[in-house]
């Protein structure tokens, strides 16, 4: 088994959502206003890591339009529960004024 160390992702990988479903290990972090939303990676030792394919990649998914500088997509949840990963999301829309505005 390879050293773990901290952090175990490297460069801007912000609220961090990990899952291990039996051996494997699945992290969902933030995008903000990126497109697609959601970074996944997957890693079977929390070391070496690779890339997944993003699912919000279509507009009918994930419309951000008008979210303001660093709105978007704020802390996943991902989650697995009897063969099906789950993934909740807030889609931040402004933060300003009294009230934030967030659609999940």
């Amino acid at each position: 088994m390879p050293i773990i160390s901290n952090p175990i992702l490297r460069g801007f990988f912000p609220d961090p959502s990990i899952c291990r479903v039996e051996d494997d290990y699945y992290i969902a972090t933030s995008t903000f206003e990126w497109f697609p939303g959601v970074r996944l990676s997957h890693s079977t030792d929390l070391v070496h890591w690779r890339t997944l394919a993003a699912p919000l990649n279509r507009l009918s998914q994930l419309d951000m339009r008008g979210d303001a500088n660093s709105g978007g997509i704020w802390a996943p949840c991902l989650t697995w529960d009897q063969g099906v990963f789950y993934l909740i999301f807030t889609d931040m829309k402004r933060w300003t004024g009294t009230h934030k505005e967030c659609h999940n």
